[in-house]
């Protein structure tokens, strides 16, 4: 059970939502039962009051994440039409070259999935989710996170980047990252292959620093 900070109680549906994410996070949400989350979230287990807020287990599943997926927090800054994520990535590397920024922009990725790690395994894990709760995830979060990385990719391209399939390329990216972190989630932090978090961010950076090398037209090597 989470211990709540101090302050103004959370309310019984907010204390529902939390739970119910960390258990179907830890067990998935098929062993997961409602009598569980009750009593995980300080309610009688079994008394029913969990359906006083949401009808069933499936949509208390997708109100859960669809609430957490858009409390985005730090990273609304990277969905704005006006935020440059190029000038950005130029800010936390200053003097890096383009596969350091690429690594930046990597770790951008991987520090999302890690922000909430219940909702990572149950969209990357657990097979068992209603499919309402995809399309949720469809809309919500992926096609934003494959919007700003597409932006991104192009703005580090140059002014060549429109005649390129950024939109593949990004596709790539988003699942090389997220492939990376379900193994490690599996294997309790460690990867099967013995590569940490440096070496394979390095490794898909100069990947896709190739990629963007290769789409110069002018054949300039921007490393």
């Amino acid at each position: 059970m989470v211990t709540y900070a101090s302050g103004p109680p959370a309310s019984s549906r907010d204390r529902i939502i939390t739970e119910a994410l960390r258990l179907f996070g830890e067990q998935g949400y098929a062993k997961t039962s409602i009598a569980q989350i009750e009593q995980a979230a300080g309610l009688s287990g079994g008394s029913g009051a969990l359906y006083r807020h949401f009808k069933s287990k499936d949509e208390l599943l997708v109100q859960a994440v669809a609430t957490r997926l858009v409390d985005r927090g730090e990273w609304d800054q990277f969905m704005a039409p006006e935020f440059s994520i190029a000038a950005a990535l130029d800010s936390v590397t200053p003097d890096g070259d383009l596969v350091a920024k690429l690594v930046a922009l990597c770790r951008i990725g991987l520090t999302r999935l890690d922000h909430d790690r219940d909702v990572t395994r149950i969209l990357l894990r657990d097979n068992s989710i209603p499919a309402a709760l995809l399309e949720v995830f469809r809309e919500q979060e992926y096609a934003v996170v494959m919007a700003a990385v597409t932006k991104g990719l192009r703005e580090l391209a140059g002014p060549h980047a429109p005649t390129q399939d950024w939109d593949a390329t990004a596709a790539v990216l988003v699942g090389a990252l997220a492939h990376f972190w379900m193994m490690r989630d599996i294997f309790d932090g460690g990867h099967p292959a013995d590569v940490d978090t440096d070496r394979y961010l390095i490794a898909t950076a100069q990947m896709i620093a190739a990629r963007l090398d290769w789409a110069d037209p002018e054949g300039e090597d921007r490393r």
